[in-house]
């Protein structure tokens, strides 16, 4: 029996690692031929497109919105991109309804290939769309990329990040860990990335990986591009929950690659109080997501984001 359990693992090891081969052998090949996309020039003013995966994950992205509408700095988003990986958690049709009716809310369905990096790249392909059809002056040029179980929890987040940015000096901001790899690494859960960097054809993109935005972060330190250590979770501007598409993997796909990682626990970014924080938050927003809520939610979010 323990043969035969060691057996499975050792297989589901080889998937996930096969699958992420592929993908970064296509998507660095496709950056190396084809660039990264449209290259908005940093002019001092930070403007932000939040870009985000969903993945059977819908009721954490409406307390990830809900929570988001709510910063001082929401002025600052230039858009909202969701890239939906194929859910069927019911929450489609919300998703398709906000995009609607919310001018800067972008959705766009992705039904193959769908590992949470690829999401990420495609989020960005459709900012691009939308981007070539209006005014320079208006384009995004910090891409802020969230994963959906992240809550905001200061108002100030966004100008916090703005800040960072503003002097021009900032090529990418995240909560930076040092040790794991030979050069300094932000948490792609909650990562800004100035998007004439972002993009560059030298500069890698997002890669399924247990650490996806590490080579795009490498890259931009190779070329003399300064990351910033924005202390998101600890210092109380957001707290991630972690490995929320992992569980939901597990009930929704149980056949997938992404649903044999061992560990579906959320790890609350190891905070000694992080599950009481996300608790008290998440019952504080409650009443925003049940069904019969929706469409007040859809009212809020339409407004704030239009």
């Amino acid at each position: 029996m323990l043969k035969w359990c060691s057996g499975i693992g050792q297989a589901n090891r080889a998937r996930r690692g096969l699958a992420q081969w592929a993908d970064q052998a296509v998507a660095r090949s496709v950056r190396l031929v084809g660039g990264g996309g449209l290259s908005v020039p940093f002019d001092g003013d930070p403007r932000f497109a939040l870009l985000t995966v969903n993945f059977y994950t819908t009721h954490y992205l409406k307390l990830m919105l809900r929570s988001l509408v709510e910063q001082e700095g929401v002025d600052r988003l230039s858009a909202v991109v969701i890239c939906d990986n194929h859910s069927r958690d019911g929450g489609a049709p919300f998703l398709r309804e906000l995009a609607l009716r919310a001018g800067r809310v972008v959705l766009v369905e992705n039904g193959w290939w769908r590992n949470h990096a690829r999401g990420m790249r495609v989020a960005l392909r459709a900012l691009d769309r939308r981007d070539r059809n209006i005014e320079s002056s208006q384009r995004a040029n910090v891409l802020l990329f969230v994963d959906p179980d992240v809550l905001f929890l200061r108002h100030d987040a966004l100008s916090a990040l703005a800040g960072l940015f503003a002097p021009g000096s900032t090529a990418f901001a995240g909560e930076l860990r040092r040790g794991l790899f030979p050069l300094p690494e932000a948490q792609a859960s909650f990562l800004a990335v100035r998007r004439d960097w972002a993009v560059r054809r030298d500069v890698s993109p997002w890669v399924n990986h247990g650490s996806p935005a590490y080579w795009l972060q490498r890259d931009i330190w190779l070329r003399g591009g300064q990351g910033v250590d924005f202390r998101s979770n600890e210092r109380g501007y957001a707290l991630h929950r972690g490995r929320t598409a992992v569980a939901a993997a597990r009930d929704f796909e149980p056949w997938s690659a992404y649903a044999t990682v061992a560990n579906r626990d959320p790890h609350y970014m190891s905070l000694p109080h992080g599950r009481k924080v996300w608790e008290f938050h998440e019952a504080a927003y409650s009443p925003w997501l049940t069904e019969d809520a929706e469409p007040g939610l859809l009212r809020l979010l339409a407004e704030r984001l239009s």
